[in-house]
């Protein structure tokens, strides 16, 4: 009686702790990163028979928060999932040791054109404008704005 019981009990502790879930869209939203702090998708790439569309990530971490920029090109498969095809990390920006506190993108043939609004942290929250060029070679610059 003791025995069944405690198994009794046992089997509604698990019931009401750890819900069963059979959604895996949420569950991959779930695990997201809490450092991934921005998302974006915007305009189109082709290349070498496949398609589809471009993903920007933002990271942010530190107690006066660093961004990182990432680019993905998220390739559209044909019952309509994407999967990421590559990835670009944008490295002067670990150099720069600054936040992001906003961005614009733009997209046309040649890829995509990004405009960021730089916070720097060390110089009392001055803002710099950057800018951003990256082909779908995943070659880029980045630099100073050339206001």
């Amino acid at each position: 009686m003791i025995v069944r019981a405690l198994l009794t009990a046992c089997i509604l502790t698990i019931a009401t702790v750890a819900p069963v879930r059979a959604d895996p869209m949420a569950d991959s939203v779930t695990a997201l990163a809490p450092s991934i702090q921005d998302v974006r998708t915007v305009g189109t790439w082709e290349k070498d028979g496949n398609k589809g569309v471009y993903r920007v990530v933002v990271t942010r971490s530190g107690a006066e928060p660093t961004a990182r920029l990432f680019v993905q090109w998220l390739r559209a498969g044909d019952d309509g999932s994407y999967t990421v095809d590559r990835t670009v990390d944008i490295k002067e920006l670990v150099e720069l040791k600054q936040n992001i506190g906003d961005f614009v993108i733009e997209s046309d043939p040649d890829g995509l054109s990004i405009f960021l609004e730089m916070i720097n942290p060390a110089a009392d929250g001055a803002r710099e404008s950057y800018e951003l060029f990256i082909g779908d070679e995943e070659t880029y610059r980045f630099g100073p704005a050339s206001n």
